[in-house]
């Protein structure tokens, strides 16, 4: 009588918990259950599937397309304190959730990265889609890249580079257009070069 009494206690002491009896005792080496392995084998299908999401992988290819200080450590830039607001051509980039940063250059230059992710469509379907004021600038499409697209408005100029569901762009702003031109084409294969491939 006293025994049915304990058992039944137990039960109803676990009835408002999750069945999971590895929290209740150290299984013997070398011991499995049914209901020990399956918890495990629910679990690894939830690993497996958060890592396949597409929205994840796009945000993780996004990250990677950033350019850090170390790949600008050759342009003698410093990390500007806040980004510069959008202007120009990146007004005209369907929105998303922009990532990026600005750098300053020793001369007053600035140059600004925005990198944004698409779930819906491919990056060059988007680019292909974008105007920007100003006249097109003529650019050869760097290694890496599916698709490139630059324009002038001004002394600032931009390019935007397709890779996968990644669209990043570089804007710089300088004294003239022509040094303006010149920097984001130098800065251009450098950043296709951190682009997802298809």
């Amino acid at each position: 009588m006293v025994l049915a009494a304990v058992v039944l206690t137990g039960l109803t002491g676990c009835a408002d918990r999750p069945n999971d009896l590895e929290t209740y005792y150290d299984k013997p080496a070398g011991a499995a259950t049914p209901s020990a392995t399956t918890p495990a084998t629910s679990s690894s299908v939830s690993v497996e599937q958060a890592a396949a999401n597409p929205v994840n992988h796009i945000a993780e290819d996004v990250a990677a397309a950033v350019l850090t200080k170390s790949d600008l450590a050759s342009e003698g830039v410093r990390e500007a304190a806040a980004r510069a607001a959008n202007g120009s051509c990146f007004d005209a980039v369907p929105a998303g959730d922009p990532r990026g940063s600005t750098w300053l250059y020793t001369s007053g230059s600035s140059l600004t990265q925005q990198v944004t992710g698409y779930l819906d469509r491919t990056a060059a379907e988007v680019l292909a889609q974008v105007a920007c004021d100003g006249q097109q600038l003529t650019i050869a499409r760097p290694a890496g890249a599916e698709a490139a697209r630059a324009w002038c408005d001004g002394t600032t100029c931009t390019v935007l580079l397709a890779g996968g569901h990644v669209l990043s762009g570089l804007q710089v702003t300088a004294s003239t257009q022509t040094r303006a031109a010149d920097a984001v084409k130098g800065l251009a294969a450098l950043a296709a070069e951190k682009l997802p491939s298809s």
